[in-house]
């Protein structure tokens, strides 16, 4: 399995657009998928580089309703005239962050909402082909307090966004498993918890962000807190590429306990898994 990292908060050379986004390319055997969009089109530049055709696309997905994950959407839809998009039922409703300068929207594009080749789904669904999406996450367990500024609407309130519109996708090639997170709101132990339910064992590799930085406060998690997150990670058979809003500092504490099991992408990193 191919993974390719589009976009992300920075670059692995002066060749590569970043921005703050996220947004993967996986080939495998037999698919070509898409996980999330970045922000803007520049992902479509960074694929360009790592020559991905984007038009060959079979599949994609947006992890949940955030501008940095999203906002790429109407391009991809321009340069692919076929694949399905599965966003969650809950995606495209409103989406707020309370930066310094008041409260901002950070949803998606909402005269995309009604486009036919969205695909709205939650709870667990299989798409086919060893791949599966799944939101809902019961789980408690280190939940990230960068949520705190992080809202969406309801009757007329900002209230604490729940994230139920956030959505992972595990990918089977083979004896392998990939999970693949977007930012991890509801809590990177969870999401992974959750997946070893499904899968009956813990994913080979974990990529993903993980939500240990906050870019509304520019802070990262509490180092306890993030030594927290480790010690669960550490106890599981997973190996882990993480990036965007876990931020350098919080990866530099993850990796104290994890060492090499856990590396950092940024956009133009090709791994094989």
């Amino acid at each position: 399995m191919k993974i390719v990292t589009l976009m992300e908060d920075t670059a692995c050379a002066p060749d590569f657009a970043c921005e703050h986004g996220l947004s993967f390319y996986i080939e495998t055997d037999g698919r070509k998928l898409l996980f999330d969009m970045g922000q803007t089109d520049l992902f479509l530049k960074n694929a360009a580089a790592c020559g991905v055709d984007l038009s060959k696309v079979d599949t994609a997905f947006v992890s949940h309703g955030h501008y940095d994950h999203g906002g790429g959407l109407a391009a991809f839809l321009k340069i692919n005239d076929h694949a399905p998009v599965y966003v969650h039922a809950q995606a495209f409703e409103p989406h707020f962050s309370h930066k310094p300068e008041g409260i901002k929207n950070i949803g998606l594009d909402a005269a995309l909402a009604e486009n036919p080749r969205l695909r709205r789904v939650s709870g667990v669904t299989e798409v086919g082909g060893g791949l599966t999406l799944f939101s809902d996450i019961t789980g408690a367990n280190c939940v990230p307090q960068g949520n705190r500024t992080l809202y969406e609407r309801e009757n007329g309130e900002y209230v604490p966004d729940r994230f139920t519109h956030e959505q992972s996708l595990l990918v089977r090639e083979g004896d392998k498993a990939v999970l693949f997170t977007g930012c991890a709101h509801r809590g990177v132990v969870n999401i992974c918890a959750r997946a070893k339910e499904l899968l009956g064992r813990d994913p080979d590799v974990v990529v993903g962000g993980m939500h240990l930085f906050s870019p509304s406060t520019g802070k990262s998690e509490p180092d306890e807190n993030i030594r927290a997150v480790a010690e669960r990670l550490a106890q599981t058979d997973s190996r882990y590429y993480t990036c965007h809003c876990t931020g350098p500092h919080a990866f530099d504490v993850l990796r104290e306990t994890l060492g090499e099991r856990i590396t950092f992408l940024a956009a133009g990193s090709i791994i094989e898994v």
